[in-house]
């Protein structure tokens, strides 16, 4: 299972079967950075990562897991545990995740939109459940961030709680892939109501130090930062040990 302390998630977005990265969440502003996620992992893994985040992009953008045969490969070649996501939208979609070895399954829009389906989904998956709260401007987005629900975030991370939901993902759209520093006072707001795993413009040390120290953020997700070179695997999980 994911570590139950703070815990730094190195990201790989697939996308076509290659490691990439959007900015903020644009499909159309697409950067590739490995041809083998695999490999990426076992990286990953190799430099100290205690759990790995990974997005099937395409799944999210259609509706429906659709790397789950790379996502197999991957939680086959590594020993540290995969949470994953993208296009889960029905419990059968969740099973299929758990069943390619995922140890967390991520579900966003199907959760957001339908409260029984969350219900069951709580009932049958427990804490291996991970909400996504997709943030802009403060209104939950949905569909692969390509619409807003209308839907306070707070208002959501209230009722996600009440409904057992273990932990919920944050990400401020509007700052991942952007290099713009993490969301501190947004992510606190959030890990106020239900616990919760920082996502969107990590950028540093810093960053991962500042959110290891709030209440409730279990976690955070480095994706271009990582990969940019900006930092370190090695610096960042350094920063969370003394946050």
């Amino acid at each position: 299972m994911i570590p139950v302390e703070f815990t730094v998630f190195p990201a790989i977005d697939l996308r076509g079967g290659r490691c990439v990265r959007l900015k903020q969440g644009d499909f159309d502003r697409s950067k590739e950075y490995d041809a083998d996620p695999v490999s990426r992992a076992r990286e990953w893994e190799r430099q100290g990562a205690r759990a790995i985040h990974v997005v099937d992009l395409d799944g999210a953008k259609s509706g429906s897991p659709v790397q789950l045969d790379l996502i197999k490969e991957m939680a086959r070649a590594v020993d540290v545990p995969l949470q994953a996501g993208g296009g889960v939208r029905t419990l059968e979609d969740a099973r299929r995740l758990r069943d390619s070895g995922a140890a967390r399954m991520v579900m966003g829009t199907a959760a957001v939109d339908d409260r029984d389906l969350r219900l069951r989904a709580v009932e049958e998956l427990g804490v291996a459940l991970v909400v996504a709260v997709d943030a802009r401007g403060g209104v939950v987005a949905t569909h692969g961030w390509q619409r807003e629900s209308g839907i306070e975030v707070l208002e959501l991370a209230e009722e996600l709680d009440a409904d057992g939901v273990a932990s919920v993902l944050y990400t401020d759209v509007s700052r991942d892939g952007m290099d713009a520093g993490a969301a501190l006072e947004e992510t606190a707001a959030v890990a106020e109501r239900i616990a919760t795993i920082a996502s969107g413009g990590v950028r540093g040390a810093s960053d991962i130090s500042a959110l290891a120290k709030l209440p409730g953020v279990t976690g955070a997700i480095v994706g271009t930062a990582l990969y940019e070179g900006a930092v370190t695997l090695e610096e960042l999980l350094e920063a969370a040990s003394k946050g």
